[in-house]
């Protein structure tokens, strides 16, 4: 016969899998958040798109299998910001943009990748050399898709 203590301790042992949780400062201590490698992906994922290419407007389009954002035009430091619920149970949402500027070529890049991606909300700045994104940690820089 299992004991109410062993019954706890796996149900605590079950809960921390499933939820996983780190703790990170604030003002007045620490709080509660969720981990960025989590076991399920967010309810609902912002994706916010940033031109930092100073003097030049960017263009671009997004669009998922499904859906198309239509196009866009930033002047420098202006965002545009499109949301979505992604995959519950299996990791294929993917978001691409073609993005061009004056002066440049046209370029490619998957947007948001739930294989890649694992963030709430996704913070892109857009530079002549490619995107990056803000992380709590770091930021990550990629080059453009060929």
């Amino acid at each position: 016969m299992v004991s109410i203590s062993k019954l706890g301790l796996l149900f605590s042992l079950l809960l921390t899998t499933l939820f996983p949780f780190q703790l990170r400062g604030s003002g007045s201590g620490f709080v509660a958040s969720e981990a960025e490698d989590s076991l399920f992906p967010p309810s609902k994922v912002d994706v916010i798109i940033i031109n930092y290419m100073a003097e030049k407007d960017l263009i671009f389009r997004c669009q998922d299998k499904h859906h198309d954002l239509g196009t866009q035009v930033l002047s420098y430091s202006e965002g545009f910001t499109f949301s979505f619920k992604p995959n519950k149970f299996v990791k294929i949402t993917l978001y691409f943009c073609f993005f061009t500027w004056v002066g440049g070529k046209g370029h490619h890049f998957d947007i948001y990748d739930e294989d890649r991606d694992d963030c709430a909300e996704c913070l892109w700045k857009i530079f002549e050399t490619g995107p990056c994104i803000v992380r709590p940690k770091f930021n990550r820089c990629y080059v453009w898709n060929k």
